[in-house]
């Protein structure tokens, strides 16, 4: 209904639905911005999506406006999740990916072969999921009840570190990294960091309730921890969706699990402290609604993206030495780079430094 809706009014009164689109825009970022340290923002950030995303991602996976839910791994499904698994493997196929952008006409085709279609179950042992946190492992099914899928989403956290460091698709990036940046992910087992998307499983992406129900999934929890890392195969309709989601691939993280020779990247979103609000205004530029005060954000935009990277280690309570080893430097060339930031900045000390650059970010 809403999709009729939208439809119909952005042919007959294109600037009134381009002002209420920018209402919706506006109003979920700062739901977004506002609450996602204090709740889950899954909602939100589904919403939000809808409509700050290109026509591509609106097209992708919210056409059908299908019902679905998420169902725990648990004692009395256990042997149906065991089934879906193997008739997957049984019945694995070619899957074509035909989309044709409403707006512009473009015609997307993606392949998915049957052999790829295997790789989001490769390293997938239930047992072994379980026994880490029973929460990893959930169904996917439609309205009717029917096993449509499989997610497994790992939280980052003390509990799970050991497991991501030595484990097929996660040790690529975990395992790399130092000390002083684990310790940002060693928080309590009761608790995430982050979320490392291990597999969202469908078995065809192009039937167009599974897909919304595998994209949905990743959507809602691409935000609400301030840290997400996604795996998905090396298969341009995948990486599509992560870039296009505003995803970056991960400097540290390229593998070979999948099929032991194509490099397959890791997709990240790292929306931590302040990095959030920036990330919600990359995804809204286009539309001329950035948010950030153009004056007291001066400073900021000067500075470069390694000067940045400097700054928020600082604000988090990093020594000179725990920075360099973080970011691979030597403490002398963090230095060079305080040196730079406090005169672009304006500020002549480490305190005056975190004070201006909580009042710009907050």
């Amino acid at each position: 209904m809403r999709d009729a809706i939208c439809f119909e009014l952005r042919h007959r009164m294109p600037d009134h639905y381009e002002k209420l689109r920018k209402r919706c825009i506006m109003h979920y970022y700062h739901k977004i911005k506002d609450s996602a340290k204090k709740k889950s923002v899954d909602w939100e950030c589904e919403e939000w999506v809808y409509y700050v995303g290109d026509q591509w991602i609106c097209g992708f996976f919210y056409q059908k406006s299908a019902s679905y839910y998420w169902e725990p791994l648990n004692a009395d499904n256990w042997a149906e999740a065991e089934k879906y698994i193997e008739n997957r493997r049984l019945h694995a196929k070619d899957t074509r990916i035909t989309y044709s952008d409403p707006e512009s006409n473009e015609c997307y085709n993606y392949l998915i072969t049957a052999e790829e279609s295997l790789y989001t179950l490769k390293h997938i042992e239930l047992r072994e999921l379980y026994d880490l946190d029973p929460s990893i492992v959930k169904l996917i099914r439609d309205s009717q009840g029917t096993l449509s899928g499989l997610s497994v989403i790992i939280p980052i956290n003390a509990h799970t570190l050991d497991y991501l460091k030595s484990k097929p698709l996660s040790s690529a990036f975990f395992s790399k990294l130092p000390e002083v940046r684990l310790k940002e992910f060693r928080v309590p087992k009761d608790t995430k960091a982050g979320y490392f998307v291990k597999t969202i499983d469908v078995p065809d992406f192009s039937n167009l309730t599974m897909r919304e129900a595998a994209g949905i999934t990743f959507i809602n929890h691409m935000l609400s921890p301030g840290f997400c890392i996604a795996a998905p195969p090396a298969n341009p309709m995948f990486e599509d969706i992560h870039l296009r989601l505003g995803c970056e691939t991960a400097k540290e993280g390229i593998h070979f699990d999948y099929d032991g020779t194509t490099p397959t990247p890791l997709y990240v979103i790292d929306t931590r402290g302040n990095k959030l609000k920036h990330f919600l205004n990359k995804m809204i530029a286009s539309f001329g609604l950035l948010e950030e005060d153009k004056h007291e954000d001066e400073g900021l935009i000067a500075l470069s993206d390694r000067e940045k990277e400097v700054v928020e280690l600082l604000v988090k309570g990093y020594t000179n030495l725990e920075i360099a080893g973080s970011l691979y430097i030597s403490e002398i060339t963090v230095k060079k780079h305080l040196s730079n930031i406090f005169r672009k900045l304006d500020v002549k000390n480490r305190t005056q430094l975190i004070n201006k650059y909580i009042k710009i970010t907050k």
